[in-house]
């Protein structure tokens, strides 16, 4: 048997270790296209139920109703565009500047859910929607945890923040098209359920992005294992924080405003004919 020389062992570890690199690259390559795609997936079907919902609700015609999708579709991709230019430019990777740039962004789509949520504008929209898409929607989860798992593999996400690890994110995209057609695409099951899945879906990703930000390299890092969760600084992968997160916690409030809104307009039905009822007879008694 012959034994490899030292540089015949040199040589075998360098061809090892490239071919391990290019295949992390092509993992990292699949994973951040798979992503870019799923953002404009996710846009689309956006804009699509926002025009479905305007075109029925406009309170002077389609005109106004195309006028607010229009700025509706450019405010949010001159977010995306914006976004995309400053991690593209590198501005975002500073996680030592106090504060960091990329954390002085993430308030401004929970401002502007917020606001959604409050306004009665949107409560009317809510009323043109079916609620079984604002669930539906949520099965996007499905793709990101798949990109994070993929991130993971090609050596730049820590596996806290992947299904293998802490992330159990994923359990609501799975159920979500479960709940949204046995609670309303073929009723079978209350609403009800349908609200508790939205509770429990809040909850599991505010668990992930504690997770992710506790996995970032800033004063408050709590997992130390490396890599550091840096990604989110990097085109595309910056949607992620800016974009899906809060497309995904507006779906959810969004949807628990719409189902209390539906619970409170059936109960004003339920008990409309109980007071017409009571008002005939009150009058029928003054009467006699």
């Amino acid at each position: 048997m012959v034994n490899p020389g030292p540089g015949t062992s040199r040589y075998l570890s360098l061809v090892t270790q490239l071919l391990i690199t290019a295949m992390e690259n092509n993992v990292y390559l699949l994973a951040t296209s798979l992503f870019a795609a799923l953002v404009g997936a996710v846009l689309g079907l956006v804009l699509l139920g926002l025009r479905h919902g305007l075109g029925r609700t406009a309170p002077t015609g389609a005109a106004s109703g195309s006028r607010l999708l229009i700025w509706a579709g450019a405010s949010l991709l001159m977010w995306l565009g914006l976004t995309a230019a400053l991690a593209a430019a590198g501005q975002l990777q500073d996680f030592e500047a106090r504060p960091p740039l990329l954390m002085l962004l993430l308030p401004v789509p929970l401002v502007a859910a917020v606001l959604l949520a409050r306004s009665a504008a949107v409560g009317r929209l809510l009323d043109a929607l079916s609620p079984a898409g604002l669930i539906y929607l949520q099965s996007m989860r499905i793709v990101v945890e798949l990109v994070l798992w993929l991130l993971f593999l090609a050596g730049v996400v820590p596996r806290q923040m992947t299904f293998e690890g802490l992330n159990w994110d994923v359990l609501t995209g799975l159920t979500a098209p479960v709940v949204a057609y046995f609670c309303f695409t073929r009723p079978r099951w209350p609403w009800q359920v349908a609200l508790g899945w939205n509770i429990v879906g809040l909850a599991l990703l505010v668990n992930i992005v504690a997770v992710a930000m506790l996995s970032t390299p800033m004063p408050f890092r709590q997992f130390m294992n490396e890599p550091a969760n840096t990604v989110i600084a990097h085109f595309p992968m910056v949607w992620l924080p800016v974009f899906i997160v809060p497309v995904a916690y507006t779906l959810h409030v969004l949807s628990i405003r719409q189902l209390w809104r539906r619970a409170q307009a059936a109960s004003r039905q339920t008990s409309a004919p109980v007071t017409s009822a009571s008002s005939t007879l009150s009058a029928s008694a003054k009467g006699a």
